[in-house]
């Protein structure tokens, strides 16, 4: 039979094990089904997008960014001296609304829109729209008009960008503690 230190001390232990357990569960559980996030890597969500419908995008022009599908044109400029910046302008000649938007990549719920009713067919429609404190993260363009099923989309406005963060993974399942005589005893 052991003695009453033995037992203390393997209590003690198995006290210590169980701390670690559950902090090691609580570290790999995410709050947040969020994959989304910072290049670093340390958060799971990305900041609110912040951006406005402009008269005209300012900053420069991306070449390999200029995209048409059917009737719609669609154009995306960043500022040299903000890479947060962002900026798309669509259009098209196409009767109906000429809608553009500015989302993230990784989380389309956060968007930023600019719509133009169009008049008849033949006549330019423009719409654009800016976002800012986008520095690092991937932010896609989409161009679309009520009047036609033309579709334009940027997925990456400008590359390189982090798009997302892995998520963290949770914590392996313990199994189910037996009612054995032998564990409860310490054997």
């Amino acid at each position: 039979m052991a003695d009453d230190s033995t037992d203390s001390a393997f209590g003690f232990i198995l006290f210590i094990l169980f701390l670690a357990l559950l902090g090691y569960a609580a570290g790999g559980i995410s709050s947040s089904s969020s994959t989304a996030g910072t290049t670093g890597g340390t958060s799971p969500s990305l900041p609110p997008l912040a951006g406005s419908s402009v008269a005209a995008c300012p900053g420069t022009f991306i070449p390999e960014r200029d995209k048409t599908n059917g009737d719609i044109n669609l154009k995306v400029y960043v500022d040299p001296m903000d890479a947060g910046q962002k900026c798309a302008t669509a259009s098209t000649i196409s009767a109906g609304t000429l809608k553009v938007t500015l989302a993230y990549t990784a989380d389309k719920t956060q968007n930023v829109s600019d719509t133009d009713p169009c008049g008849s067919t033949g006549q330019l429609c423009t719409a654009s729209v800016q976002v800012n404190g986008t520095d690092n993260y991937c932010v896609s363009a989409v161009a679309e008009s009520s009047g036609t099923t033309s579709k334009v989309t940027i997925p990456k406005v400008v590359e390189p960008c982090a798009m997302t963060v892995p998520a963290r993974q949770p914590a392996p399942r313990l199994p189910a503690r037996s009612d054995d005589k032998e564990v409860e005893e310490g054997y």
